[in-house]
């Protein structure tokens, strides 16, 4: 029996798992050198990500700056063009036949659950007259006059055994406000000048 170990076949294995390790190792070197370069580019990524993100950011401030100086500029005119009406409406109180006594703008109430406001109104000894002012007018507008109007008698029970008139005012006037106007028996106020004209003849009795 042959007892002679074979120091050769070992020696040679070894230098083997030494070649193999050294394999390995400059494989891992290169992997990580892979992803070093994956994180550099997912880094730049994020930063390209952060300038879009900050683009956005300034121009939704541009947006909302024009949104806020639009609604400025139409709150203004709204304000401006109710003032017209008010003023027509304060230096000769009449419209058609029906004279009135006294004219207030702006009236805020809330009670029992409701709260509204009201452009114009104006009374005599039985009769209110509701005047709801806007820039331009559109059709889907004019039914929320009727809502005014019940509410006003909710509001101000004290007038409950008035008559209650509502009318629209403004610039501008669609055809189709004017004719939803019509409909509900709803004024339509026009101003000519300084002057108030009135556009239609609902019944009133």
């Amino acid at each position: 029996m042959n007892n002679k170990f074979d120091y050769e076949s070992i020696h040679i294995s070894i230098q083997e798992l030494v070649e193999a390790g050294k394999e390995t190792d400059k494989r891992i070197a290169e992997t990580n050198k892979g992803i070093d370069k994956l994180k550099d580019r997912f880094a730049e990524t994020n930063k390209g990500i952060d300038k879009l993100k900050d683009r956005f950011a300034e121009t939704n401030k541009g947006i909302d700056k024009l949104k806020e100086l639009y609604g400025g500029a139409s709150n203004n005119q709204g304000m401006v063009v109710e003032e017209e009406f008010y003023n027509s409406f304060a230096k000769d109180m009449r419209l058609g036949d029906i004279e009135f006594h006294s004219i207030e703008r702006n009236l805020n109430k809330r009670a029992n659950g409701i709260a509204d406001e009201f452009d114009i109104v104006l009374t005599n000894s039985d009769l209110i007259l509701i005047v709801e002012v806007k820039l331009k007018y559109h059709p889907k507008d004019v039914k929320k006059v009727l809502n005014k109007m019940s509410n006003f008698k909710k509001l101000y029970p004290v007038y409950k055994d008035y008559k209650i008139y509502g009318a629209i005012a403004g610039k501008i006037l669609l055809n189709q406000a004017i004719e939803e106007a019509n409909k509900y028996n709803l004024f339509v106020v026009a101003q000519e000048g300084t002057t108030l004209k009135l556009l239609n003849a609902p019944v009133t009795s």
